[in-house]
């Protein structure tokens, strides 16, 4: 998507990576309405990008995403303020584990469903919308297994993201609707959600093996998602590394692994094809294919 001229609205986005995202897409072209609870930092985000990028360019709308009411307001005072419809939604609020698992799931997956809910009533072609693109922040939290129990619920917060996202971002589904859904997933950002009290030793060993990014560093993978990339993709960013694209192969996986039990049961007996057994099987399967290759070339 070309953004010059695009309306965006950023939820949390006062600091930390709604903020640097916003910078990225007002470098592209766009407008911009940011959006956070908290209002002093939000209205401080507000006077500096103005400053910036020109007073017509961005808007500040106070927001709590927990509260219908709220999103609705968000969306419609954007669009009234602008003078135009809503192009990019960007689910971004969201908070770390810390003040309760509860509150975790409401903002990092609830929230997000239901703001996402309500974008796609509007952006719906087949309710009389134009189409768009929602970007959910997700995490790399959100493909791998947590760390430990007291952070659980971040992590199944963002798997649910990363699955909603791809639920709602197929070519099917963009093809009826007009509206392109898709994740980022960074690993570790100097934001708050980083901000936890006494991090058990898991936690201390990922940070010091993926190290630390800024949030501008990941706007910038934001923005080749956003400009360059797919419906339904979900893009991983790690320190060093160029951003990629996480396919989701879990259907083919099964697929195979189903093929490879019913042939264990039918030669060998087995009763249950364990993953090393998968291993042997996988193992097997390339020998055969590198002598079938040998034999025609």
């Amino acid at each position: 998507m070309d953004v010059k001229n695009k309306l965006a609205i950023i939820t949390g986005s006062s600091q930390g990576l709604g903020k640097a995202f916003a910078v990225e897409l007002l470098k592209g072209g766009a407008f911009v309405c940011l959006s956070d609870v908290n209002t002093q930092i939000g209205e401080k985000a507000l006077s500096e990008l103005k400053e910036r990028f020109g007073d017509d360019k961005v808007h500040f709308v106070e927001c709590n995403v927990l509260k219908t009411e709220d999103i609705n307001k968000l969306y419609e005072e954007c669009e009234n303020h602008f003078d135009k419809s809503v192009d990019i939604f960007c689910n971004n609020a969201g908070i770390n584990h810390t003040k309760g698992w509860r509150l975790c799931m409401d903002i990092d997956i609830m929230a997000v469903m239901e703001c996402t809910e309500y974008v796609l009533d509007k952006m719906d072609m087949r309710k009389g919308g134009k189409g768009g693109l929602i970007v959910n922040t997700a995490s790399l939290a959100g493909i791998c297994p947590g760390l430990s129990r007291e952070s659980y619920s971040y992590y199944v917060a963002k798997h649910g993201v990363v699955t909603l996202t791809r639920t709602l971002g197929t070519v099917t589904m963009m093809r009826e609707t007009g509206v392109k859904v898709q994740c980022i997933c960074p690993s570790f950002d100097d934001t708050d959600i980083m901000k936890v009290d006494n991090p058990n030793k898991e936690f201390e060993v990922a940070v010091k093996k993926f190290g630390v990014m800024t949030p501008e560093y990941v706007a910038q993978a934001f923005f080749k998602l956003v400009t360059r990339c797919g419906t339904g993709d979900a893009m991983i960013v790690l320190k060093d590394v160029p951003p990629f694209i996480y396919t989701d192969y879990s259907r083919e996986w099964t697929f195979v692994l189903s093929a490879g039990s019913k042939l264990a049961h039918s030669v060998f007996g087995v009763d249950l094809f364990t993953p090393k057994l998968q291993m042997l099987f996988l193992f097997v399967v390339f020998i055969v294919i590198h002598f079938v290759l040998c034999l025609l070339f």
